[in-house]
């Protein structure tokens, strides 16, 4: 993905209330570390994206373009061991159990090792039992794709200029985008081979990244080529299996961010490319408004089990919706989260796994409060997916680097 591509993905990106301008956002990005969901502006603005969705920590709404850091690892931080399996995944189809409400303890860090020669390696998904990981090395400006599993790293083949891996489930199934030039398209990859993933007829800009379910039905947006911020978009499902893509019938403005193991959509209502409220839609088109306290408006980016989690604007807040019980949690800022000037807080969630742990710039939010996740003196975690059963993937960064100098992939077992 060059410049330009992704200067045009950020000009897509809705957000409540206000823009961020492209060329700071893209700045942004080279500064940052990870790739994947998140955000970072005056009023809220969306990456999504993946992973940003799905992105360092920028903010995002549909559109997400994951913003990748360039940045070397740093041969002045001691070395670490990398570690093989990170923990041990649990059958595949059982139930995660919620954590005990008592203090937890730290979580305890191990460096994932990287397939040779990839010194750029950054992960950006954990399939909900932890034995899949997804990443990427950065070449250029491109992705190219990394399968670990049990934490044994694998260079996956390259299909075009960049592959953009974006989300894995608990059979090892990857989705993701293929780029090349100027065209793009969703894949699957299973069983070592790459299947495209075809749009109807017609010239569509799909968006922001795909993701998948267990059973390995995948979503994503589409709206037609030369158009922007979601303008004439609709949602895309294509069946496990399947390559044909059907039309989902939502109401206009509806972007899909997630797909639940039942079928439930989960994402946000948008009118003139800026979300106005969180909803979750079954696969007929009936949806259910997010519950959004007064003064608000709501986007949801991910859903896992009962939970969905996004964001409030203009408070820039976390929020997270249990989909079961209608219940609506707004998490307070932690205490120790760098807020940039100009920002209220640190939101928006960008994943929440079954128990309702929910990940959002770089904390690991849980109902008893931030996750500690151990690093080495002088160094900062970044968090970017947690699987059901508490592993935690992500990077480190050094703290007061003004680069945010990529360590390389890491995980904590909490």
């Amino acid at each position: 993905m060059d410049e330009r591509e992704l200067s045009e993905r950020f000009e897509a990106v809705g957000v409540p209330p206000s823009r961020l301008e492209v060329g700071a956002l893209v700045a942004a990005g080279r500064r940052r570390v990870t790739r994947r969901r998140s955000w970072q502006a005056a009023g809220g603005a969306a990456l999504a994206i993946a992973v940003l969705v799905a992105v360092p920590s920028i903010l995002f709404h549909p559109r997400n373009a994951a913003v990748v850091a360039v940045g070397s690892p740093s041969s002045e931080q001691p070395a670490e061991e990398p570690t093989g399996q990170p923990t041990e995944a649990p059958p595949i189809g059982t139930t995660a159990v919620a954590p005990s409400s008592a203090p937890a303890a730290a979580c305890a860090m191990s460096v994932l090792a990287t397939p040779k020669g990839m010194t750029r390696a950054s992960v950006t998904a954990v399939d909900p039992t932890g034995r899949y990981i997804i990443g990427h090395d950065i070449v250029g400006q491109n992705f190219h794709p990394i399968l670990w599993t049990d934490g044994k790293p694998q260079a996956l083949p390259m299909r075009g200029e960049s592959v953009e891996l974006s989300a894995v489930n608990a059979n090892g199934v990857v989705v993701g985008l293929v780029s090349e030039g100027a065209s793009e398209y969703a894949f699957r990859y299973q069983n070592g081979k790459y299947t495209r993933l075809r749009t109807p007829s017609g010239n569509w800009h799909i968006y922001p990244v795909p993701a998948i379910n267990t059973a390995g039905d995948v979503v994503i947006n589409a709206e037609p080529s030369g158009n922007s911020g979601g303008k004439d978009s609709f949602a895309l499902l294509w069946n496990a299996g399947s390559t044909t893509a059907k039309r989902l019938p939502l109401p206009d403005g509806a972007n899909v961010m997630a797909i639940l193991d039942d079928g439930t959509l989960v994402g946000a209502l948008y009118k003139n490319g800026e979300a106005i409220a969180g909803y979750a839609w079954d696969q007929q088109g009936h949806g259910r408004k997010l519950t959004t306290p007064s003064g608000q408006t709501a986007a949801a980016y991910a859903g896992r089990g009962d939970w969905a989690t996004g964001g409030f604007w203009p408070r820039q807040s976390v929020a997270r919706w249990n989909l079961r019980t209608g219940e609506m949690k707004e998490f307070e800022t932690p205490a120790a989260a760098d807020v940039p000037s100009g920002l209220d807080g640190i939101g928006p969630g960008e994943r929440v796994n079954a128990a309702g742990w929910v990940v959002a710039s770089g904390f690991v939010l849980r109902d008893d409060g931030p996750a500690e996740l151990t690093v080495p003196t002088g160094q900062k975690a970044q968090p970017i997916a947690v699987s059901d059963y508490g592993l935690v993937v992500g990077g480190t960064q050094i703290a007061q680097s003004l680069d945010n100098g990529n360590l390389g992939p890491r995980t904590w077992k909490c």
